[in-house]
């Protein structure tokens, strides 16, 4: 036990003689999000048309120029020369764009045109 309960004096001393000076409040600046993360000033999607929609449409075509043909992405792969998982790949999404070298060959094995197939 420090001191003797006798005393009225504190049990310890102050360090300094002068009391602590209070602090000035800095105020926060109002937040309007509720997201941590500073809001950025031009979307991706107000800079350029989204490419999503792009493909989209592609696909759309690619899809009915096989209908309008009566093809099936098998066969018509087997005779292009090319895998059908390409074609399917495509179709399903799973791939965002067929290779160059493939559109030609399937052109080919169609006859036709590559820019025909995506139209």
């Amino acid at each position: 036990m420090r001191g003797s309960p006798r005393h009225a004096a504190p049990e310890h001393r102050l360090i300094s003689s002068t009391p602590p000076k209070p602090r000035a409040e800095t105020s926060q600046p109002e937040r309007v999000s509720a997201s941590p993360y500073a809001k950025p000033k031009v979307l991706m999607g107000e800079v350029a048309m989204p490419r999503g929609v792009e493909i989209g449409q592609q696909r759309d075509a690619f899809r009915a120029f096989m209908l309008a043909r009566h093809l099936r992405p098998s066969e018509w792969a087997r005779a292009a020369g090319v895998p059908s998982g390409e074609i399917l790949a495509f179709l399903t999404g799973k791939a965002r764009a067929i290779a160059p070298q493939t559109l030609q060959k399937l052109a080919r094995a169609a006859g036709c045109l590559p820019e025909d197939m995506l139209r």
